[in-house]
């Protein structure tokens, strides 16, 4: 593996505390599908942090965005899921039912988790891309979509 592509890799852990408390936020704030208005606005401003250009709003849907960084081929994209899923609702760091909210939302489906480790995986390409001077473009992108547990 070249030294750049290590040094991307690296990346991801160094901003491990960034990465974890995103996922910590959006736990102990979950919104379920089309309703991530918290969650959204969290992605964005830390894409924009990490410099990536934002693009909200995608195809009309309030909690669709992109984020986009580089230029060129390839293009590489990564999707990220924050949605939370009804009557999951769950304490963090238990391995026993404990509802937040009795019948409320959680993320027992894991998308706190996915979420920010796309984030991750898009800031590490973004990382490579810088360090390596070589053309793509990375996007980082999530857009709603209806939850088939109701």
């Amino acid at each position: 593996m070249n030294e750049q592509k290590k040094k991307a890799l690296a990346s991801v852990d160094e901003n491990a505390a960034l990465y974890e408390s995103i996922a910590d936020e959006i736990w102990e704030n979950p919104e379920l599908s089309l309703k991530e208005h918290k969650a959204a606005a969290l992605y964005c401003e830390t894409l924009r942090a990490l410099g990536f250009t934002v693009t909200e709003k995608l195809c009309g849907i309030d909690t669709a965005f992109c984020g986009a960084f580089g230029s060129g081929r390839p293009v590489i994209g990564i999707l990220g899921e924050f949605d939370a899923l009804s009557g999951l609702s769950q304490a963090a760091g238990k391995t026993e039912p404990d509802a937040l909210v009795p019948g409320g939302a959680g993320h027992g489906c894991g998308h706190n988790l996915l979420g920010a480790g796309s984030l991750a995986a898009a800031a590490a390409v973004k990382r490579y891309l810088e360090k390596s001077g070589r053309p793509g473009t990375v996007i980082s992108r999530a857009c709603g979509r209806r939850s088939t547990r109701r």
